[in-house]
């Protein structure tokens, strides 16, 4: 399965919420600017991205959510399934956890 990699590129502080994510239905690299918040990549397998479709909670809200609660900062973002649901699988540096699952549909932190 072949997954397309998108990196997220921003400037400045928090992560915002309600950003549009570019697509990557097509396996090329894209590249979106959140209105704030450090850079982190994005993973999507374009497989899941189609099954799934729009997610209410995109990649840069899940490490909203995840930077408020735990702190440090999102290095990597991957779109996955957990119980035929979608998820945001959200690796951190410099927080107390290393990584955390994000429910993509209610933004929900899952345990791992």
């Amino acid at each position: 399965m072949r997954k397309a990699v998108l990196l997220v590129v921003a400037v400045g502080g928090m992560l915002a919420a309600g950003t549009a994510i570019a697509s990557a239905k097509d396996g090329r690299d894209r590249v979106a600017t959140p209105p704030g918040g450090p850079a982190f990549e994005l993973r999507i397998d374009p497989e899941l991205d189609a099954r799934f479709g729009p997610r209410p909670v995109n990649a840069v809200r899940a490490a909203e959510i995840v930077v408020a609660r735990f702190g440090g900062q999102v290095t990597r973002a991957e779109l996955d399934e957990e119980g035929g649901r979608p998820i945001w699988e959200m690796k951190l540096r410099g927080a107390r956890v290393g990584e955390v699952d994000v429910d993509a549909v209610d933004g929900t932190v899952l345990t791992r």
